[in-house]
């Protein structure tokens, strides 16, 4: 006996009706538009950069220099990561009380720095004690070796940039005046889309703390081979290479534009030659005159990888160095006279090295030497540079002059190639300054293209950012040469280069 009720149809008549009701007549049912889900949602978080300078900036951040010995500090390390400990190293003389005071420098709204932290607090103080000053070793080299006075704790919020240490006196004769030293906090990932190599070798260098640089204005004339990281800067000594002179408006200028950006020095390149790979665009910032073998090569493979590179500065990669104990020693014979057997890897000028390896290999210009004795100039805008994306909104001109911008040192187009070939690249010249001659202050700012397809712009002046921002926050270090056309060019190129 079936339980199924009288009026239920058969399964299968019910599925038959069901799907002729669906089909119907072919030729007169319209097709069913397929359904498309919603585009996904692009959510583009900021850079850590453009979210650090919407905080307000704290005036004031720069402060009187102490003079003589009455406050002097360095730092353990050039480089540090969020999370490490950075020793501070602390003289005064006489014995006084200090404050350490830490400085984010950055755009900060035009402000120029915010402060971070305080040792051993913002309304604490530690009194200081005379440290003595060694006398040079056999090479010259003077290391302070003084004991750890202070331990600065690299926040691991902090974001990549130029930290400035000022221990501020707070008694005493020149009360209120401070020393001041730098750490580069490095990004914990190299990642951001630029990175800004800081020339903390050409610092130290030309730092003639302990009557010793790599110069003969060292006190005996006689400059040394060997100079040690363990010492305070003696930033005003003759040829002191502050980053505030040419390396700070270029970091007002590059977090202003929000370009996603990281920094470390050059002692950390040297350490880590492939960090320079993961970037789309590696900028060289201000003076940076000493590398190492290392660094050389770092640079050359980041270009043949197809990463964009940017010297802002001149007379860059200049005296090859070995950097010694850990990237704490900077050694350099600058001569023949350097006993190393392989003349590759000599401490030499790098086309003085067998093989040669000229600047303008990489930079498509170099540093041509001469005298010295000319003014800073103009650069001139160049008429076959007309109609290049990179001027493109500039409002430039052929023959405009972009004011000041060029430097005592600078580089060149070397020896008496075509002006739009140098050291076998094909060149973009947008500006120059005609000066009599490649060793008489010629100077050019020019790009090539790689067969990789990155670009090179060398910037051929230590002036050149200069036109970028005008560094507002001392007085004796206003120029009053930002040009909007310059600023514009800058940002075309960065932009070009994938910097955001």
């Amino acid at each position: 006996m079936s339980l199924r009720p009288r009026w239920a149809a058969p399964a299968v008549v019910v599925l038959a009706v069901l799907c002729a009701s669906q089909v119907g007549d072919a030729k007169t049912r319209k097709p069913r538009k397929p359904t498309r889900p919603p585009p996904p949602v692009v959510v583009v978080q900021p850079s850590p950069v453009v979210v650090e300078n919407a905080r307000a900036g704290t005036p004031g951040w720069l402060g009187p220099d102490a003079t003589g010995r009455a406050a002097e500090v360095y730092a353990s390390a050039t480089d540090a990561l969020p999370g490490d400990t950075v020793g501070l190293h602390v003289s005064t003389e006489p014995n006084a009380m200090y404050r350490v005071l830490v400085y984010r420098l950055g755009w900060y709204g035009g402000v120029g720095a915010r402060q971070v932290a305080c040792l051993p607090s913002c309304s604490g103080a530690k009194l200081g004690a005379t440290q003595p000053m060694p006398v040079p070793d056999g090479d010259g080299r003077v290391v302070a070796n003084w004991p750890t006075t202070d331990s600065l704790a690299i926040d691991p919020g902090w974001v990549s940039g130029y930290y400035l240490v000022r221990v501020v006196l707070l008694n005493g004769p020149q009360a209120g005046a401070s020393a001041t030293t730098y750490v580069i906090v490095n990004a914990p990932a190299q990642t951001s889309h630029m990175l800004v190599q800081v020339p903390v070798n050409t610092w130290q260098a030309y730092n003639n703390w302990g009557g010793k640089s790599l110069y003969p204005f060292s006190v005996d004339g006689v400059r040394a081979r060997r100079v040690s990281f363990d010492r305070p800067f003696d930033w005003h000594a003759r040829g002191a290479q502050s980053p505030l002179g040419w390396e700070l408006p270029l970091i007002h200028f590059i977090e202003r534009e929000g370009y996603d950006v990281s920094y470390q020095s050059d002692v950390a390149t040297d350490a880590n030659p492939d960090s320079l790979l993961s970037h789309r665009v590696v900028v060289d910032a201000g003076h940076d005159e000493y590398w190492s073998r290392r660094m050389r090569d770092a640079w050359d493979a980041a270009r043949d990888h197809g990463v964009n590179l940017a010297f802002m500065g001149a007379n860059d990669s200049y005296w090859q160095v070995v950097l010694e104990n850990g990237g704490r020693t900077v050694m350099s014979y600058k001569s023949g006279d350097d006993p190393n057997p392989d003349p590759a890897a000599r401490t030499n000028l790098f086309r003085a090295l067998q093989p040669p390896r000229l600047e303008c290999d990489l930079l498509g210009i170099q540093h041509q030497g001469g005298p010295l004795n000319w003014l800073d100039g103009d650069y001139v805008v160049q008429a076959d540079a007309i109609g290049d994306p990179w001027l493109n909104g500039t409002g430039f001109a052929a023959g405009d002059a972009v004011r000041g911008v060029v430097s005592r040192e600078v580089d060149t187009i070397p020896g008496t190639a075509s002006r739009g070939s140098s050291c076998g690249h094909e060149l973009t010249v947008f500006f120059h300054r005609e000066n009599g001659g490649e060793g008489a202050g010629n100077a050019d700012a020019v790009r090539y293209v790689t067969a990789f397809g990155s670009s090179v712009f060398a910037a051929g002046s230590l002036n050149f950012s200069w036109g970028l921002d005008d560094f507002s926050s001392d007085s004796h270090m206003n120029h009053g040469l930002a040009d909007k056309r310059l600023q514009r060019f800058a940002h075309n190129m960065f932009a070009a280069s994938g910097a955001y």
